[in-house]
């Protein structure tokens, strides 16, 4: 009975991990949502000078951005396996969680400091953070997202 139980158990977990009813496009819908927040990309080279990042006052930790580029193919057949592989940037990104966040105007205050602690950047920007969806807006799952561009020289811009 217990074996029966965990195989049952098993079951419904491998079922729940799997797509969820079609969206009105007839497409699978995955199961999972947005996250509601504002995220940060500080271009090279000001980045590497960059040792903390605030949004609001509130840190965000920082992350060494990466791109894909192509590394490898087994064959020249579209069902053959190619490869890619994460090369750095020279840039930094960063994502604040905010839970109340509404897709109206905002101004949003940026904070860069160095491993001294001397600023580095402190401006603001205005912000209307957009509804990102997962999959497709049948999907569900849409949470407010706003994301902000640190330029090379300082400079702010929203993130397209």
């Amino acid at each position: 009975m217990r074996m029966f139980s965990l195989v049952l158990a098993g079951v419904a977990l491998l079922a729940a991990c799997g797509e969820h009813d079609p969206g009105a496009a007839g497409r699978p819908c995955p199961g999972i949502a947005a996250r509601s927040g504002i995220g940060i990309d500080i271009e090279p080279p000001l980045a590497a000078k960059v040792a903390k990042a605030s949004l609001n006052g509130k840190d965000v930790h920082l992350d060494e951005s990466t791109r894909a580029t192509p590394s490898s193919c087994e064959g020249k057949k579209p069902e053959d396996s190619c490869s890619a592989k994460m090369v750095p940037t020279g840039g930094k990104n960063g994502f604040l969680d905010v839970t109340d966040l509404k897709p109206e105007p905002m101004r949003v205050s940026v904070r860069l400091t160095d491993a001294q602690g001397k600023t580095l950047v402190e401006k603001d920007i205005e912000l209307t953070p957009k509804q990102v969806f997962p999959g497709a807006p049948e999907c569900g799952g849409a949470q407010p997202q706003a994301g902000i561009i640190v330029a090379a020289d300082g400079t702010l811009r929203p993130r397209p």
